[in-house]
């Protein structure tokens, strides 16, 4: 029997699960056993977790136990953190153990980057995965039960740095946060903190390029732009952060920001560094990977989402979930095909259109040229959540939950 291992436990990892499973079980026909390593024993749906800092979804909504989705066969997931991969042996090292591999795919994603920012990691939170947003949860809520504390007319200016959030990068998590940030400080702080001058709480998005989420068009950023702006969100262009401090950013040109909250959402990098050869990664630490996600030279490794990198431009698949979804399928076929010995295909990326929604009830949607915004498109936003969730279980409880939320106030409880 062969055995297939699967690392990660993110888009790409269960998306390649899923479809394998399908393929060869419960008759296994193809005498395959797949097997699942991740560091987490949950998966995270991570395009929601702005949202779930600011109490707009609740965190139950987002994560799925992996033991759940692998069902019948969740006797093969191993919760543990991966040390090492040894592709000459084929074997995988972690901290609870080795284990082999007939056929490898490496689906491990990133970590959040700082480029090097001085203070960034220690200073700031990061919205990557879960705990991020638990953390910036705490921090909003944590920073108005403070400032109901400063009634004295010296505690202002500590007010004012309690009663800012800051945010880096102006891609589609970083404007997503921003609006969802600003909608729960005009609602719900507003209603709940009364002793608390909202008027003084402010919301600056920092970006250092030219417009606001540059993968899409100029009508998507100046609709997102022109929406932040009613939500009262101050947008910073072409401005750089140089250092971050326990009390504020620095930009490049010596202006500061004073906050005690800043939200880090620019940039990433690579895990796979420590745990590859050199030779088999890219100058950014992915995982250098043919149009049929082989290693060149380890044709049994398989490389999906946004941890590996396609050496063909015109096979090149961007880091987004629905990238990753959609290479799942193919290297699951291809993967099947290897194990028999029979030719391998290879498929261009489609890309279905983006939805950045910014706020409650309001979503940009684009798709080739055609961009839409407003409640519907937020709404469409909601129907694929539910549509890439594993299981109708869960599908008919998110759904129920999310009926009763939407007339009710957000939870501003800290956990």
């Amino acid at each position: 029997m062969k055995k297939i291992l699967i690392l990660g436990g993110g888009f790409g990892g269960i998306a390649t699960y899923e479809r394998l499973h399908r393929l060869v079980h419960p008759a296994n026909v193809h005498n395959i056993r797949i097997e699942l390593i991740s560091k987490t024993n949950y998966f995270t749906y991570s395009p929601m977790l702005h949202e779930v800092a600011t109490g707009a979804v609740d965190r139950e909504h987002v994560v799925q136990p992996l033991r759940e989705i692998l069902s019948c066969c969740g006797k093969d997931f191993h919760q543990a953190d991966i040390t090492r991969i040894d592709p000459q042996e084929k074997i995988v090292h972690t901290d609870r153990g080795d284990h082999s591999y007939d056929v490898l795919i490496v689906a491990l994603g990133v970590e959040q980057g700082f480029f090097g920012t001085p203070g960034a990691e220690k200073y700031a939170l990061a919205l990557k995965w879960l705990p991020g947003a638990i953390e910036i949860r705490n921090r909003i809520i944590n920073s108005f039960e403070l400032a109901s504390e400063m009634h004295d007319a010296k505690d202002r200016e500590s007010m004012l740095a309690y009663m800012h959030f800051v945010i880096v990068g102006g891609g589609a998590t970083g404007t997503e946060l921003a609006g969802q940030v600003s909608d729960l400080i005009q609602h719900e702080m507003r209603k709940f903190y009364g002793d608390v001058p909202t008027s003084l709480a402010k919301v600056t998005l920092i970006h250092a390029g030219t417009r606001l989420l540059e993968q899409m068009s100029p009508r998507a950023s100046f609709e997102a732009k022109k929406r932040l702006y009613q939500l009262k969100v101050k947008t910073l262009l072409r401005a750089r952060v140089v250092e971050v401090t326990q009390s504020g950013v620095m930009l490049a040109g010596g202006k500061s920001i004073a906050s005690n909250s800043v939200f880090w959402t620019a940039g990433t990098e690579s895990v796979l560094t420590s745990l590859f050869p050199k030779k088999l990664l890219t100058e950014r630490g992915l995982l250098k990977v043919t149009p049929t996600f082989q290693v060149h030279e380890y044709p049994e490794i398989f490389g999906v989402g946004d941890c590996a990198s396609i050496t063909d431009p015109l096979y090149s698949y961007p880091p987004t979930a629905q990238a990753a979804v959609q290479a799942a399928e193919i290297v699951s076929d291809n993967i099947v095909a290897f194990t028999q010995q029979r030719s391998l295909r290879k498929n261009r990326y489609k890309h279905k259109g983006d939805i950045i929604p910014i706020g409650n009830g309001y979503a940009i949607y684009e798709r080739n040229d055609f961009v839409t915004t407003g409640f519907f498109a937020w709404l469409l936003r909601r129907i694929v959540f539910l549509q890439s969730m594993f299981g109708w279980n869960n599908r008919i409880r998110v759904t129920f939950e999310w009926i009763t939320d939407f007339f009710l106030p957000r939870d501003t409880s800290e956990f």
